[in-house]
């Protein structure tokens, strides 16, 4: 009779067993996830930013090679109004366009060639292309083929933040490092 009574209140209390969480606990939870949600939206924009900047960077390089490519087919970079076309059936990935005309896209290249001596009737020896980043950022390649009165032939970077416009023509004049 015992076991009978025993077996009835097991029963009993398995049927009004209700286990479950308490309200401290899901809270804790709640926070946990907070916290881990406030540590890892920073890191995922900041790594999202570099990738858009490397991007940016890579179809600079790619554009820059191109152009280096017509350069040596004719011992100098042509027009702008020509590189534009020349390059854009070259590279067909990428969009380019005058010097002039802002660049609002990681594949949207803006380019202006000029002679690095300033003097008009010199052969164009000198590029500069130019690329917005989704980071708010446009990037400058700017590409120097022979000495000229610099002396300084070789390729340079620079980069300009927001409230700027992104073309070649208003590419900074100080402050270009060595690629």
């Amino acid at each position: 009779m015992i076991q009978a009574i025993q077996r009835r209140l097991a029963a009993r209390q398995g049927q009004d067993n209700q286990s479950g969480f308490t309200l401290i606990e899901l809270m804790v939870v709640v926070m946990i996830i907070a916290i881990l949600v406030g540590i890892a939206i920073p890191a995922f924009l900041g790594a999202r930013k570099r990738a858009q900047d490397t991007a940016v960077k890579s179809n600079l390089r790619n554009a820059l090679g191109t152009a280096q490519t017509i350069f040596t087919d004719n011992q100098a970079y042509l027009a702008t109004a020509t590189m534009v076309t020349d390059l854009g059936t070259e590279e067909p990935s990428l969009t380019f366009q005058d010097g002039a005309t802002k660049s609002t896209a990681a594949k949207l290249i803006s380019l202006a060639t000029a002679a690095s001596s300033g003097v008009a009737t010199d052969p164009l020896d000198q590029i500069i292309l130019s690329a917005w980043s989704g980071s708010s950022k446009c990037f400058y390649y700017r590409h120097v083929a022979t000495a000229g009165v610099a002396g300084k032939s070789g390729t340079y970077w620079n980069t300009t933040g927001t409230g700027t416009d992104c073309q070649a023509s208003n590419a900074p004049a100080a402050g270009w490092q060595a690629l």
